[in-house]
């Protein structure tokens, strides 16, 4: 894992981790997932790790963004659903199949979730729930 420490105009901090990389900023995470990955329990711990890191005890929205093609176990959101102080996860994509793939996920997470096709309409939504 490798860490970057961001400006007073950007994130807090950045990681590059196998899976992808992740940004923190005050009220959320945003992540840009790799090419390929299957997002599954065991590739999502890092991502765990992180937020209780970052937001031990504080509202939080993860926001990730869908550049890449790669895989979603929706039973992923079993384990993210133990992070109570997460409120909300916003997806960022303009294609079609995400669409109807985020259709599918959001029965396995009982939080809001949205699709969004740019990053700035996600981050008001999500952080509106904090």
């Amino acid at each position: 894992m490798r860490v970057a420490n961001g400006n007073s105009n950007s994130y807090i901090k950045k990681y590059i981790l196998p899976v992808g990389k992740v940004e923190i900023y005050d009220a959320y995470m945003k992540a840009e997932i790799n090419e390929g990955v299957t997002m599954n329990q065991e590739a999502a711990k890092e991502l765990m790790v992180i937020a209780k890191k970052h937001f031990p005890s504080k509202p939080f929205a993860y926001i990730t963004v869908r550049k890449n093609s790669y895989a979603v176990d929706p039973m992923i959101y079993l384990k993210v659903f133990e992070i109570e102080n997460l409120k909300a996860i916003a997806i960022v994509s303009g294609k079609f199949i995400d669409n109807h793939n985020v259709k599918i996920e959001k029965h396995f997470f009982n939080k809001p979730m949205q699709i969004f096709k740019t990053q700035t309409e996600a981050i008001s939504w999500a952080t509106s729930f904090l």
